[in-house]
């Protein structure tokens, strides 16, 4: 492909990473106006640790797809907004593990309900069929990536 014809507009990459922020940008939007003091960064730990509470910051790392450091930062907003705590490892002392707060496993149908209000709204006009065609699509170029 010659370089000259590369428009940016047209880029699979470009297109992806500027749906994936206005989709960032519109969750965040919805969560605020459900007056949810979250970030979809931090919600991305919640929904985990409503799926399984107890987690070490490194099994958030990895289910997140984050790096330990990020997880680590957004763990301290979580707590310091007292929705997750650490508590010490029966086993090894030097692990914490991070658990819900009853604070914070309180907010999981709102903020469920904004994530689902906010999927309705990317997707309104889209057919069913279109959209499982969309994410077969995408879930094929993710795995080319891995």
């Amino acid at each position: 492909m010659d370089y000259r014809n590369y428009k940016l507009e047209k880029s699979i990459g470009h297109q992806i990473a500027r749906t994936g922020r206005l989709v960032t940008n519109r969750l965040n939007t919805n969560f605020k106006n459900g007056n949810y003091p979250v970030t979809h960064e931090q919600w991305s730990i919640m929904i985990r640790l409503w799926e399984e509470d107890g987690l070490t910051q490194n099994r958030l790392a990895e289910l997140t797809h984050k790096d330990n450091p990020c997880v680590s930062r957004l763990i301290n907003n979580l707590e310091k907004r007292e929705l997750v705590k650490r508590t010490t490892h029966p086993v090894d002392g030097r692990t914490k593990l991070i658990y819900l707060t009853e604070k914070g496993r309180e907010m999981q149908i709102g903020l469920i309900q904004q994530a689902q209000k906010t999927v309705e709204q990317i997707s309104d006009g889209i057919e069913p069929e279109e959209l499982a065609i969309f994410l077969r699509v995408l879930n094929k170029i993710q795995e080319n990536l891995t």
